[in-house]
């Protein structure tokens, strides 16, 4: 038996709590394997293009096609890639091969704000790779 006080009548500076109780925070963090990860990427990578060129086409008639195209890709993959990943945990591919994004510090899925930052910061990298002169 223990007591919450010190032989002063002192509260004692901690407590003693069941095993279970101290288990507190996210599960250890197990990262997902590239047989899984790969052909969940091909199946986002394919309803980016896919779903981009249908955005695309209808936003062709007063943007033109090729800027059509790119405003489609961009709006189609922040809804995919931050949007969908806030609401269910994961992208489309993800969902479909059992793979969640966590917050490995919380447990939780990531929040709205850092998916946004993320896309934005992989955007613009992909971006400056692709073009010339930079």
């Amino acid at each position: 038996m223990t007591s919450d006080t010190t032989q002063d009548g002192e509260s004692a500076p901690f407590e003693v709590v069941r095993r279970r109780a101290m288990r507190t925070g996210p599960p250890p963090y197990q990262g997902a394997s590239a047989l899984r990860q790969t052909p969940a990427v091909v199946l986002d990578v394919l309803v980016h293009l896919l779903a981009g060129v249908i955005v695309g086409t209808a936003a062709a008639g007063s943007l033109g096609f090729g800027p059509g195209l790119v405003v489609g890709y961009v709006v189609v993959s922040f809804v995919h890639r931050v949007l969908l990943r806030r609401w269910w945990g994961a992208t489309i591919g993800g969902a479909l091969f059992g793979l969640r994004w966590i917050d490995t510090g919380t447990g939780r899925k990531p929040t709205l704000g850092w998916l946004a930052a993320a896309w934005f910061i992989r955007s613009l990298a992909t971006v400056l790779t692709v073009l010339p002169g930079f």
